[in-house]
């Protein structure tokens, strides 16, 4: 088990069988005492998440991951980073921002996902404001002048 291989799991397995709802992949990848950990604080286990995936109406459309770190300790590799997924529950579409701590163990032969929790970045902007430099600031009738703003080639945090 290395740090690459706990990342191409990761990518390739678990957010893969989250976006394509691949139950079986899922199950299979959980350790028997998986415990995922909600931004809101709530506690699911192997059962209840796989639950809730299949007829809690969640589903996950996308899920990109930023700032990853794979730290490796014996049998147990700790992932942790940044991810913005967009997600629907009952067609009601959402998006966020989040950090995220996911532990894989190795069993034997094979790597399962032991814990997962994350905690919402959104907080951190409302509570902490003064970590994020405002460019400008547009009343709500110039809203237009703020997606051009925002769109334009060369802006710090942008790929264009």
């Amino acid at each position: 088990m290395t740090a690459e291989e706990i990342l191409s799991i990761h990518t390739d397995i678990f957010n893969r069988a989250l976006k394509e709802q691949d139950y079986a992949a899922l199950e299979g990848l959980y350790a028997s005492d998986y415990m995922l950990v909600r931004p809101d604080g709530s506690v699911l286990n192997k059962q209840e998440a796989l639950q809730d995936l299949q007829s809690g109406g969640l589903r996950f459309h996308s899920i990109e991951l930023g700032h990853t770190e794979v730290r490796m300790y014996g049998s147990t590799a700790i992932l942790t980073a940044e991810s913005q997924a967009v997600s629907s529950r009952n067609g009601v579409e959402s998006r966020s921002h989040f950090r995220l701590i996911a532990v894989y163990v190795q069993q034997g032969q094979s790597v399962k996902l032991a814990h997962f929790q994350s905690t919402s970045l959104l907080n951190l902007a409302k509570n902490h404001q003064e970590r994020f430099e405002v460019a400008h600031e547009y009343e709500f009738a110039d809203f237009q002048k703020a997606i051009q703003h925002a769109s334009r080639p060369g802006k710090p945090g942008s790929s264009h």
